[in-house]
């Protein structure tokens, strides 16, 4: 399970592309088409290089009106979500 010293980085075999304000995106493991937007997409390119989960929490609460807990649950469940569906790396060591 994530957690706040975790490192999450895309997985490096999901191409995406804009559509709109949407971001799609495909994974070449599973085949699978994902769209998303808003918040999510902003995720999604601040984890273009491997981040730690705390700072991308601080980031979010630092651009949207959220608290902290709301936004650590969320990050966290959506992130979760990215990992089952093999779309992003994880790891618990330094950022490189």
């Amino acid at each position: 399970m994530l957690n706040l010293n975790s490192i999450v980085q895309r997985a490096p075999d999901v191409i995406a592309a804009e559509s709109g304000h949407d971001l799609v995106m495909v994974s070449v493991i599973n085949g699978l088409y994902y769209g998303i937007s808003d918040v999510a997409r902003g995720i999604w390119e601040a984890i273009e290089h491997p981040k730690k989960v705390s700072d991308l929490i601080d980031d979010l609460t630092a651009s949207y009106r959220i608290d902290r807990e709301t936004c650590t649950r969320e990050t966290i469940s959506f992130l979760e979500s990215l990992r089952a569906e093999e779309l992003l790396q994880v790891s618990d060591g330094p950022v490189t």
